[in-house]
């Protein structure tokens, strides 16, 4: 998939790095799941691609999650790649992510003209889809608020990220996640009495301090290194995480991250 997100016609051609991921979350209080271009953050948005496509396909056997089940799942990525490659044939387009919940796929494109665009949807999914039932808005949205807004990941979500893609090349390097070792952790403060401030609750759930030091950063002048034993398995570090992100936000910190041996 994403292999023509971008239009080949007359106009000047885009190229952007392309950084995709995902991750769950919950839209109106179902289960979903969204996927999309990380990359895209620091452009958007992007001049002239102002014109936002949202390109929605029911699902015909959702699973009980509302997701797609292993039988559909080939068929609901062909439509999606076949939307793309067609719009893409006729427009410069972004494909910035898409949306998995409620039994349906929503794909959000940016592009810069949307002449023709309605008849090269209905063409493509009558012709070739002619079973699934669709429909498609496009809309204004200049600051690509639905981008920022919408598809991109909160802090909890965009570190789950983070951490899954840390346990996956601990795995990747022969890691067992259910052996406890010592994981360490790195969180920045403003001032030093957010620093003590959190190293008094750190201490008291467990955290050994390993190290604190100043460095030259405007505003999160203090870093501090903090470790305890624990598993790697996704689950796990995210609940741990997380817990130290809400902490260093109580006081005034950021997390930057953790790591820690590979263990057999």
């Amino acid at each position: 998939m994403f292999n023509n997100i971008f239009g080949k016609n007359k106009q000047e051609k885009l190229e952007i790095q392309q950084n995709w991921s995902s991750f769950f979350c919950r839209i109106e209080d179902k289960p979903a799941s969204i996927r999309l271009n990380l990359a895209l953050k620091p452009l958007a948005p992007i001049k002239d691609y102002g014109q936002q496509i949202c390109f929605s396909v029911k699902f015909m056997n959702p699973d009980e999650s509302g997701f797609t089940t292993r039988e559909e799942f080939e068929m609901i990525n062909a439509i999606e790649d076949t939307i793309i490659e067609n719009i893409s044939s006729k427009h410069n387009i972004v494909f910035a992510g898409a949306v998995k919940t409620d039994g349906r796929l929503d794909l959000y494109i940016y592009t810069q003209s949307i002449k023709g665009i309605d008849d090269i949807i209905n063409s493509t999914m009558q012709t070739k889809f002619g079973d699934y039932q669709y429909f498609f808005d496009i809309k204004e949205d200049e600051e690509w608020k639905n981008y920022h807004s919408f598809l991109y990941p909160n802090p909890y979500e965009f570190q789950g990220i983070k951490n899954r893609e840390v346990t996956f090349q601990l795995e990747q390097n022969g890691d067992n996640p259910e052996v406890k070792r010592m994981v360490d952790h790195w969180i920045d403060f403003k001032d030093k009495s957010n620093l003590k401030s959190f190293i008094d609750s750190a201490v008291a759930k467990g955290f050994e301090v390993l190290s604190e030091q100043q460095n030259d950063h405007e505003e999160f002048k203090y870093s501090l290194n903090i470790a305890k034993e624990n598993i790697t398995v996704l689950s796990e570090v995210n609940d741990y995480v997380w817990e130290l992100m809400e902490l260093a936000k109580d006081n005034n910190g950021v997390y930057g991250g953790w790591g820690c041996p590979v263990v057999n």
